[in-house]
């Protein structure tokens, strides 16, 4: 049946959220820190993260949608899964209620870790711009200055 690989999708995806809420707790000390290989190994867990995230929501809707086939469901409600099969419904009711709730502080984490990464940009920026000597002409004048660095064009 699919209705228990479909629950032992969700509590994987779960544990998966779960994890990714923890390291973007840790991330706050990085990005403060400028740790950039910490940094960079941060970006890379992401990346999996999501592509892992992605294939459980996959496999977790295709079993899903296995089931509502075995019952004759065109497409499946936590509604219609309970009163199928009550036990497994309220199981995965209740996962999926932390999931929503695990995406949404996921969320809230990543809006404030964007805007830490964002400030610590704007100091970088700054460092940069005051470590670089500015340019000058022939005749000792300050040359124009472009509008962006090298590696905003880059």
């Amino acid at each position: 049946m699919s209705l228990p690989l479909a629950l032992d999708i969700a509590l994987k995806l779960k544990a998966s959220l779960a994890t990714e809420v923890t390291r973007s707790q840790e991330s706050r000390a990085v990005l403060k820190t400028l740790d950039t290989p910490a940094l960079l190994s941060q970006a890379s867990l992401r990346e999996a993260f999501n592509q892992h995230s992605a294939y459980l929501a996959g496999e977790l809707a295709r079993h899903l949608g296995a089931f509502a086939q075995q019952h004759g469901l065109t497409d499946v409600t936590l509604e219609q899964v309970r009163a199928l099969a009550p036990f497994e419904g309220e199981q995965l009711t209740g996962v999926f209620a932390e999931v929503r709730s695990l995406s949404q502080a996921l969320n809230e984490l990543d809006q404030v870790n964007q805007q830490l990464a964002e400030r610590a940009l704007t100091v970088v920026r700054a460092y940069v711009t005051h470590l670089a000597p500015r340019p000058y002409t022939r005749r000792g004048q300050p040359a124009p200055v472009e509008s962006g660095t090298h590696s905003e064009r880059a």
